[in-house]
């Protein structure tokens, strides 16, 4: 019961209404860029579409709103002071990491999924074609879902969790990752990516960026397995490092 509460009581504090509006605005920047370069042909329209869905909304909106977000699920609680009386509760750690970390990936998807629909939607209309709606959504939902895991504990951990994550983001996954295609497992973003792709119409597979894709294969399966198996093992090293660290430090 108190999991629950606290899930919804994290929940409430990340989509305040200030955020809601900050954050609602950035998630809906790409879909503002593909109208406003108002592409003509439908060959255009399409290779705007995934250049903008690629360069601006995963490699940039999804990571830089769920780290925002997910950062602050245990690290506000702990400067705050307020983590100590969550941690009295008879309730097991192990339960409060993954209320925090299941609402974190909620309230974030709440925001990046919303800026995925825009995009989608924006070309749907455009090019009277809405079968990538879903493959947008599923995708998104991974990729804030593996950020999530690695941003809350990150959050809790370290101070500067924020500079520390746009490090991961724009110098791991941008720079090392897209240089050796091996670490492509690392990315986030490329592992929402390659579900997008596995699951968008098979006749315009060939025109992806296979570079983006380094070594994984399209498919939603494989992704979501991963997401799964990242979650699980995020959720137990923050309840161990809730076990062990001390909380007020």
């Amino acid at each position: 019961m108190f999991a629950r509460a606290l899930f919804v009581a994290t929940l409430r504090q990340m989509l305040s209404i200030g955020r809601l509006v900050r954050f609602g605005l950035l998630a809906l920047a790409p879909a503002a860029i593909y109208i406003l370069s108002r592409p003509g042909s439908a060959r255009e329209r399409f290779d705007s579409f995934l250049g903008i869905g690629l360069g601006t909304f995963y490699v940039v909106a999804v990571p830089v709103i769920t780290l925002i977000v997910a950062a602050t699920a245990l690290g506000d609680e702990r400067r705050d002071g307020t983590l100590s009386f969550i941690l009295l509760r008879p309730i097991s750690r192990f339960r409060i990491a993954g209320a925090k970390i299941a609402a974190a990936s909620l309230a974030a998807f709440v925001l990046t999924g919303f800026g995925a629909l825009g995009l989608s939607l924006a070309f749907g209309v455009t090019a009277a074609d809405t079968r990538f709606v879903v493959p947008m959504l599923v995708g998104t939902a991974i990729a804030t879902v593996l950020y999530a895991a690695i941003f809350v504990p990150l959050g809790y951990l370290a101070d500067r969790s924020t500079l520390i994550g746009l490090a991961f983001v724009f110098i791991w996954e941008n720079g090392i990752a897209g240089a050796l295609p091996a670490l492509g497992v690392t990315s986030p973003w490329r592992l929402g990516y390659s579900a997008f792709v596995g699951l968008s119409p098979a006749e315009v597979l060939p025109r992806f960026d296979s570079f983006a894709l380094a070594n994984l294969q399209p498919g939603a399966g494989g992704a979501l397995l991963r997401a799964a198996v990242i979650a699980a093992i995020s959720v137990t090293v923050t309840a161990w490092m809730l076990r062990s660290r001390d909380t007020t430090a």
